[in-house]
């Protein structure tokens, strides 16, 4: 049934409307004393939109008109048809004339171009479907990958639907000064989503929607603690949904971690099952709290990246799903933070090399972040090149992999431990022996050496290793030290 069903599909018509493609080159041939009329059609189609090839190679050599500043008019573009030999292939001068001959104005030109547009894009869709259903139907592609490599092509096709307006600089400065007043009217300069920690805040003024924020180190140092830290933060005191994607831990280590630092419990209590009274009343408490927090884990090995914007876009359509119409229309995007576990192991269909990979990775990342204005904080392992300096304070060249990381990141932040190299054989968040016990809590510099909205420069911060917490400094040592040795407030510089 399903074969005959196939068979039938071949012979319907595909998505077509040849008289809107003819009233695009009448309305063309209408502006005649300019390109304006070209201008806008090149805004929404490109040659392969057109049905007819003959109106591909017609639309093509108008575009090489309006590049070589021509005229477009019947005699040049029978001109350049004929050093193209295509002339014939497209009927011909009575064609041609045929098309200039259309009473279509050029002020009707965007709804001709946009149902063109709109045609185009259903065959592609049904070429798209036409060929994965024939993978189906041959089985020799696992079911996963397919539904992943078919979710993937739909989304490029509503990525690239070319109905996207300019936008006038007087409607952006509206949404500017929208943005101004309500900035103004906050009593904090924190616009952002706040980390929880004031000397970083200072520096970024919180994580806006659409940053991609990268965080880097050396294995060991503590970045996913960090990271940890700050999305519980933010589902605690922003009450925002935060989603993490942990590719290298499992999701009972990662809570394992969130209970340690939210109650303050050595996680070697709770990994080998030592508590004491303290620290069970301490467990009950961290559990209640991190249970009411809008907090949501995922721990799939070798998760690909269209996994990752399939799971996040259907969680928002969740939320808001359970919203009501007026918090829906006051917050259309509810995700508030998307916390990546790190970028070096997301797979990629790109197989031509690991740094290409990463790069499309990257560049995914991104566009997420955009998509689903929401901040996502991608971690990054560095390259083991940092271990060869006489200073091992992390630099933008360290980052592993791809250069575009850089590139397409809007923040970019290493954390640095002195005690990190001081004591080889310490374990992330585990002192390396008794005689280092007084060292448990140790400072840890974020160097925010990419800070697009904002000043590079660097925050420290304590970390706590036993309870993976972090915390901020007390604030004598913020505000220039107690006399046993200040540590210097953040050190600021040039934004990028």
């Amino acid at each position: 049934m399903a074969d005959v069903s196939l068979m039938a599909n071949e012979y319907r018509q595909a998505p077509q409307d040849i008289e809107a493609e003819k009233a695009v080159f009448g309305a063309i041939f209408f502006d005649v004393h300019s390109d304006a009329a070209m201008v806008s059609a090149q805004a929404i189609l490109e040659p392969k939109d057109f049905y007819r090839t003959a109106h591909q190679e017609i639309f093509k050599a108008m575009q090489a008109l309006v590049d070589d500043e021509r005229p477009i008019d019947v005699l040049t573009l029978q001109d350049k048809l004929n050093a193209n030999q295509q002339l014939e292939n497209v009927g011909g001068m009575a064609y041609l004339a045929e098309l200039a001959e259309s009473t279509a104005s050029a002020a009707n030109l965007k709804h001709y171009a946009n149902i063109v547009h709109e045609k185009a894009v259903l065959r592609r869709l049904i070429d798209t479907l036409t060929k994965n259903m024939s993978l189906a139907y041959d089985g020799a592609t696992d079911s996963t990958e397919l539904l992943e490599e078919v979710s993937h092509q739909v989304d490029q096709l509503a990525q690239n639907r070319g109905n996207d307006d300019l936008r006038r600089i007087e409607d952006v400065i509206k949404e500017f000064q929208e943005n101004l007043d309500a900035a103004s009217e906050n009593d904090s300069d924190i616009v952002g989503l706040a980390t929880g920690y004031q000397e970083l805040d200072k520096l970024t003024h919180g994580f806006r929607e659409d940053q991609m924020i990268v965080i880097g180190a050396r294995p060991a140092v503590g970045k996913t603690a960090f990271v940890l830290n700050i999305a519980k933060n933010a589902a605690k005191s922003e009450k925002v949904p935060v989603v993490v994607f942990s590719l290298e831990m499992g999701a009972v280590d990662l809570v394992t971690r969130l209970v340690a630092s939210e109650g303050g419990i050595d996680s070697n209590h709770l990994t080998t099952g030592q508590m004491d009274d303290d620290d069970w009343a301490s467990l009950t408490v961290a559990t209640q709290a991190l249970s009411n927090m809008k907090i949501y884990l995922d721990d799939t090995p070798g998760i690909r990246i269209t996994q990752i914007a399939s799971k996040l876009r259907q969680l928002e359509k969740d939320l808001l799903a359970n919203m009501s119409e007026e918090e829906r229309l006051e917050n259309p995007h509810p995700l508030g933070l998307v916390m990546i576990d790190y970028l070096g192991l997301i797979e990629s269909g790109n197989t031509e090399s690991r740094q290409q990979a990463v790069s499309e990775v990257s560049r995914s990342i991104k566009k997420l972040a955009k998509e689903l204005h929401t901040p996502i904080i991608a971690l990054a392992q560095l390259s083991r090149g940092v271990e060869q300096r006489t200073d091992k304070r992390p630099v933008l060249s360290d980052l592993r992999e791809s250069g575009s990381i850089e590139q397409d990141a809007d923040i970019v932040a290493f954390l640095y431990r002195d005690d990190y190299y001081r004591n080889e054989d310490d374990e992330d968040g585990g002192p390396a022996g008794p005689a280092e016990a007084e060292q448990d809590s140790v400072p840890i510099d974020v160097i925010l050496e990419k800070n697009r909205a904002g000043a590079r420069g660097t925050a420290t911060l304590m970390f706590n290793k036993p309870t993976f917490k972090f915390a901020d400094r007390a604030p004598e040592y913020r505000a220039g030290g107690p006399e046993n040795g200040p540590i210097p407030p953040a050190n600021m510089t040039n934004s990028w």
